[in-house]
């Protein structure tokens, strides 16, 4: 997977637990993202303008059709960027003023839950909030 480098996907559980007949449960697959839509895999992370009103992409599948719930959190927490909604798959989000450390990344996060014990979480690649030029 060429994007491997840019996100992590940690699995905060195995959804193996049963469903209905018994069958196994699959947990959720992320196919694409989580990163803003249209970025370039660049290993340093991505710069933003702070202001801007960035589209995220996910993509999320599952193998046993069950509804896909997510909510999407930012770190450090306190950062200031604005999600449009953080329990869809593809919010905007708007980046906040620049930290006071203009190396300090900020890290998107989305947790990708299936309800019947599939849980995963995926992570940004790191995003360089700058001045609004004038």
């Amino acid at each position: 997977m060429s994007r491997s480098r840019s996100f992590l996907f940690a699995v905060l559980a195995l959804g193996l637990g049963s469903v209905g007949c018994g069958a196994p449960n699959h947990q959720p697959v992320i196919t694409a993202g989580p990163r803003p839509l249209g970025s370039p895999s660049t290993p340093g992370g991505l710069k933003f303008e702070e202001g801007t009103v960035i589209q995220l992409q996910l993509e999320v599948t599952d193998a046993d059709n069950d509804e896909i719930f997510f909510r999407w959190t930012q770190n450090p927490s306190n950062a200031g960027g604005v999600f449009s909604n953080p329990n869809i798959a593809t919010p905007t989000w708007t980046a906040p003023a620049p930290p006071e450390n203009p190396n300090q990344p900020i890290y998107l996060y989305v947790e990708v839950e299936d309800h019947n014990g599939g849980v995963l979480l995926g992570q940004s690649p790191p995003l360089f909030i700058q001045p609004k030029q004038q």
